[in-house]
């Protein structure tokens, strides 16, 4: 009688180890594939604020699938211009990138803003 209580202590304790480990895991790969699509998204960020010219920034938004340690991502760039014209007295680009992991974990985005240099 004592052995089958201490199997079902043993099996209780067992059962409740797997679920933390699945949660574990989950969390795990959820976070590694996070961190994915911040280093996607800041790349982007950095190509654009190196683009040799400032009219070429306009030329750098795109949608695109992006494969990073076995995982498939959509990379959207979106630059809106505000200013430019030869009244205005303003004249910046805001660039934002979002990145899509797979399986429904929410969209990483990076927003910044750069004037004409």
């Amino acid at each position: 009688m004592e052995t089958l209580i201490a199997v079902t202590i043993l099996a209780t304790a067992m059962i409740g180890m797997a679920e933390f480990m699945a949660k574990f895991a989950h969390a795990t790969k959820t976070s590694a594939v996070q961190a994915g699509a911040l280093d996607l998204a800041t790349q982007r960020i950095d190509a654009v604020m190196h683009s040799p010219t400032y009219a070429s920034i306009d030329s750098m938004a795109a949608t695109e699938t992006v494969m990073a340690d076995s995982t498939t991502y959509q990379r959207q760039t979106i630059v809106q211009h505000v200013g430019g014209g030869p009244t205005d007295t303003q004249d910046y680009r805001i660039v934002t990138v979002a990145v899509t992991p797979p399986g429904g974990i929410t969209a990483t985005r990076k927003t910044t803003v750069i004037a004409a240099f």
